[in-house]
């Protein structure tokens, strides 16, 4: 077969607000010099530029169709198939002679369920870079590892053992880049005039919370890119793009710490002055740790705390006690980085005694930033598999929702949120009462949507 000539990556997205689509930029920079490459990024359904028409992107679409691709490439979340969906009915509407393949996290846990519901030309199952390389430059995908096609032997797809090996993310090829970097940015309460583009520094996550499926995607093993490396890309974006702010999407900056450390040295070595955020864990993470952070740059670390009961955190296996949470927090404050605490309500065996260690430890810590989201299991997780054997399940669409939207799971969370609302409350904080208010919403949800199914069960 020719090799494939134009190829549009387009980006699957259910929020209004615009984020780099890293992934499909890496992609693109893989498959850019044999291939003419763009990237495209529809406007979810509602958004500002209401480009819905008779539930389709027309615009949208029309700007795909007139770019005229043989390949299409199409990656995206299980919480946002349903999207994906509506994009692909769309594109094999206007584009019938295209082929389109798919990917991401939601194709590579489910690849039978995702084969059966789109019917694609091929599924890319793992990580995707030298995968679509070779399909587009052989013009097929007979044979290449990670392909997934139904009846056919399948090849687990290869990968970028030296993460230097992988090309920097190939801004160019989105037309619209600039719109990406207006302020004010995504760390939180900071302004910077050219937003915070992500960046990844590394891949695999050796953890084993219950309720991530990321080891099935980039596994347990953590690989990480060279300083040098990080470098070279945050100078590009700063020297390129007048960039002044990153934030670091790995699923756990703070691994190892060594490769953190050498990295705040030698950003603080660097001519301009970076700001940056991150998510980390408490285990990895100290004072000596965040002052050196602090002095490179950082301003914000994101923690997923999830729970302030001991029994909680043991059946979410996320390998961590309450001192060391405590003890990171801490850190954090006398580092003047500012503490993103993040919590699970509805965790299995949890109950009003362990909702009362939570709101106590909330008040220990102290996080600058708050927010509570209701336990979801995504298929490929343990917690999935859980769910499935205990008959947990109530809701299983996954439509749009992340985590925040609504309960799907047959356990204790409706106590959990009026109390933590309640407490909110007393404490007459604006920041708080926000955060009652969001959760209040969400609470009345719960009772009309869930209570409902509770009682036919």
């Amino acid at each position: 077969m020719n090799a494939f000539q134009r190829v549009a990556l387009v980006n699957v997205r259910i929020e209004s607000r615009q984020r780099i689509p890293i992934g499909l930029l890496t992609l693109a920079a893989c498959i850019k010099d044999s291939a003419q490459t763009v990237i495209f990024d529809p406007d979810p359904p509602g958004s500002a530029k209401e480009t819905l028409r008779r539930g389709e992107d027309e615009q949208s679409l029309a700007e795909v169709a007139a770019f005229n691709p043989d390949l299409i490439g199409l990656g995206f979340m299980t919480q946002t198939r349903f999207r994906a969906k509506q994009l692909y009915d769309g594109l094999r509407r206007i584009l019938p002679r295209a082929k389109i393949i798919l990917g991401g996290v939601g194709p590579t846990v489910e690849p039978q369920k995702t084969f059966d519901l789109f019917k694609p030309d091929a599924l890319v199952v793992g990580e995707g870079e030298k995968a679509l390389a070779a399909i587009v430059q052989s013009g097929g995908w007979d044979g290449v590892p990670g392909v997934y096609i139904p009846g056919e032997r399948f090849q687990p797809a290869e990968v970028y053992q030296n993460l230097d090996d992988i090309p920097l993310p190939a801004y160019e090829c989105m037309p619209d880049f600039e719109r990406y970097l207006c302020p004010p940015g995504g760390i939180r309460g900071k302004w910077f005039r050219r937003g915070t583009p992500m960046i990844i520094s590394g891949r695999g996550c050796p953890y084993r919370c219950t309720f991530c499926s990321s080891c099935l995607m980039f596994s347990r093993r953590v690989r990480r890119r060279s300083v040098a490396g990080v470098l070279q890309e945050i100078r590009r974006l700063h020297d390129g793009y007048g960039v002044d702010s990153v934030y670091f999407f790995d699923d756990t900056f703070n691994v190892p710490k060594s490769w953190v450390a050498d990295f705040c040295e030698a950003l603080a070595q660097e001519p301009y002055r970076l700001t940056w955020g991150c998510q980390v864990r408490v285990n990895l993470f100290d004072a000596p740790l965040g002052k050196l952070m602090r002095r490179s740059g950082c301003v914000q670390v994101d923690i997923g705390v999830e729970s302030g009961s001991p029994k909680v955190l043991k059946a979410v296996h996320k390998d961590e006690t309450v001192e060391q949470i405590e003890e990171a927090f801490a850190a954090c404050h006398q580092a003047k980085i500012a503490p993103m605490a993040t919590f699970l309500v509805g965790c299995p065996e949890e109950t009003w005694e362990d909702v009362a260690l939570t709101k106590g430890l909330i008040r220990r810590i102290k996080p600058s930033f708050a927010e509570f989201f209701y336990l979801i299991p995504y298929p490929g997780s343990e917690l999935y598999q859980q769910a499935l054997e205990h008959g947990w399940l109530v809701d299983n669409s996954y439509e749009g929702r992340g985590m925040v939207d609504r309960p799907v799971m047959r356990i204790n969370f409706s106590f959990a949120i009026r109390a933590f609302v309640l407490e909110y409350l007393k404490t007459r904080n604006i920041r708080d009462a926000m955060q009652a208010f969001v959760h209040a919403l969400r609470r009345n949800y719960a009772r009309k949507h869930y209570h409902g199914e509770h009682d036919k069960g």
